[in-house]
């Protein structure tokens, strides 16, 4: 991954030089995986095991422990905050943005598929009796996952209502 290019015109005869900064991902993912370990060690966690995927768009990390729970937090609050930490230092650290995911025992796919076959259950129950239904608040990643779940859904539209951090989506019946 080259992160930056100088140019450099040196000489009588104006002859340009070139200079690549490269940063490997492999080095990123070692960097993103030592950094956790430290941390979720220095939280007292013992038998920590760390996965790690590298993909084209971001890289995963997923933490295998003890007491997953107690490292995922409530609602996954514990786990973003750690996920936040090491993002703000790769960005720091790394002259190009990073995507980088952090789970622990597969908690977000798990969450994730909650959410959508919750969106689902949700909108047939609207489709049915034609109430609108209002769900509980939501980050805006699992806003999103409502939206493009329902996207496609007959009989129903979504709309995020609120303001943040108490934002949610609502599924109202469509019209025919």
């Amino acid at each position: 991954m080259i992160t930056s290019v100088t140019e450099e015109t040196t000489g009588l005869l104006k002859k340009k030089k070139y200079t690549l900064n490269v940063v490997l991902k492999s080095d990123i993912l070692e960097f993103s995986k030592e950094y956790v370990k430290k941390i979720v060690e220095g939280m007292g966690f013992k038998n920590v095991i760390l996965e790690t995927q590298r993909k084209e768009n971001f890289i995963k990390i997923t933490i295998h422990t003890d007491n997953s729970s107690l490292l995922i937090g409530k609602g996954g609050r514990t786990l973003s905050s750690i996920q936040n930490l090491l993002r703000a230092v790769l960005a720091k650290e790394v002259p190009v943005f990073v995507n980088v995911l952090l789970d622990v025992e597969n908690y977000k796919e798990k969450q994730q598929k909650n959410i959508e076959r919750l969106a689902v259950k949700l909108a047939k129950d609207v489709v049915k009796t034609g109430i609108e239904v209002k769900m509980d608040r939501m980050n805006s990643f699992e806003r999103r996952l409502v939206h493009n779940v329902l996207t496609d859904f007959k009989g129903v539209t979504t709309q995020s209502e609120g303001e943040e951090p108490n934002r949610c989506v609502v599924i109202k019946p469509t019209e025919e």
